[in-house]
């Protein structure tokens, strides 16, 4: 799915700079994925959302079975502060997401090679 999110460069940079990265680490390909309005299915590269505004924020997915059935949508509020990155890994066997197994060494990782 195409974002329909439109920036100017000025805007963009502004984002990159000071906007907040979600990191979803094991996501599976076609998986629903949204952030308050907008929505996309996760690809065979997907890693997460970048250049949010500092903020409150609507996270929410749906995992797709191999038919693509969509699961009901499941989400959460983050409050995203500037330059913040939160990792989740994707729990398979509950279709949902988790902090566990990411470290403070992990977040530090992503954010210094990714972010």
């Amino acid at each position: 799915w195409r974002s329909l999110i439109r920036m100017d460069q000025e805007q963009a940079r502004r984002l990159f700079s000071g906007g907040a990265f979600l990191v979803l680490l094991d996501v599976p390909q076609n998986t629903e994925i949204g952030i308050d309005y907008n929505s996309w299915r996760s690809g065979p590269n997907f890693m997460g959302i970048k250049m949010i505004p500092p903020g409150l924020h609507y996270i929410y997915y749906s995992a797709v079975n191999n038919t693509g059935q969509a699961a009901p949508r499941t989400g959460f509020f983050h409050y995203f502060r500037k330059q913040e990155t939160l990792v989740y890994r994707w729990d398979a066997n509950n279709e949902d997401v988790t902090d566990d197994g990411v470290t403070m060494e992990m977040v530090a990782r992503i954010s210094a090679e990714y972010c």
